[in-house]
């Protein structure tokens, strides 16, 4: 029975990513034409990606506990760095973190349907990790709101772990820290890899763990990107947030 509620679970649960999308989107970009500040507006949309998260968040049945909110620094600029264990990750973090803050996501996310206009009106960044200059226009862009204030969530792995453990961390992520000084936020995610793994649609129930840790300073890094340098300061960052998963 637990295999066929998981496929059942998950058959709903997309129906109800759709639902929400489809509902969301044009009410949205309906009530956003109403707003002329371009700033506001991006707030406005990342408003409504927050409420996308956190229904999506309730319709997957997950028992999320979440330790460490208390260490997330106020009005400050942070670089939230979690390992990456599933789609639902995304929904997850929309839902918990209590600070706005962009992504930086794949490029064919940009591409679905109505997610994608949201996601680019919300002020997400689109990165490529095939296409060098894309990354380097990315890194850049990252930096500059980085500087005006603007928080971001990066998954430094670059993509969905196969196995459920945690992945080398790029060298990308490492340059937006020592360019832009900002604090870095680590974060431990478990339990959505056996909720949801990379190639399955259907979930089964259970805990998932979201450890928030104090922020890191990594100021013997800043400036010198060396490739090194940029590797070094990531297998230190991974070290951090594998510790916080042992924790």
């Amino acid at each position: 029975m637990n295999g066929i509620s998981s496929y059942v679970h998950g058959a709903l649960f997309w129906f109800l990513a759709f639902f929400y999308s489809i509902i969301l989107g044009p009410v949205s970009y309906v009530t956003a034409l109403f707003i002329k500040d371009e700033g506001k507006k991006s707030a406005f949309y990342q408003e409504i990606a927050r409420l996308w998260g956190r229904l999506l968040t309730n319709a997957a049945l997950l028992d999320v506990r979440v330790e460490g909110l208390e260490n997330i620094p106020a009005g400050e600029a942070v670089i939230f760095t979690p390992n990456h264990q599933s789609f639902l990750d995304i929904f997850i973090l929309l839902k918990i973190l209590p600070y706005p803050f962009r992504f930086v996501v794949m490029r064919k996310l940009f591409k679905v349907p109505i997610i994608g206009h949201h996601i680019t009106q919300a002020g997400f960044i689109s990165l490529d990790r095939k296409d060098r200059k894309n990354s380097i226009e990315t890194i850049h862009r990252v930096v500059d709101l980085l500087n005006t204030g603007e928080s971001f969530v990066i998954f430094p792995e670059g993509k969905l772990t196969k196995d459920g453990t945690v992945g080398g961390f790029g060298r990308g992520t490492s340059i937006i820290i020592q360019r832009s000084k900002k604090a870095v936020v680590p974060i431990s995610i478990d339990g959505t890899f056996r909720a949801m793994p990379k190639g399955q649609w259907r979930i089964k129930r259970g805990a998932v763990t979201v450890k928030i840790g104090r922020p890191v300073r990594f100021e013997d890094y800043h400036d010198d990107t060396a490739k090194h340098r940029s590797m070094e300061l990531g297998s230190k960052l991974r070290d951090i947030v594998i510790g916080l998963k042992d924790k």
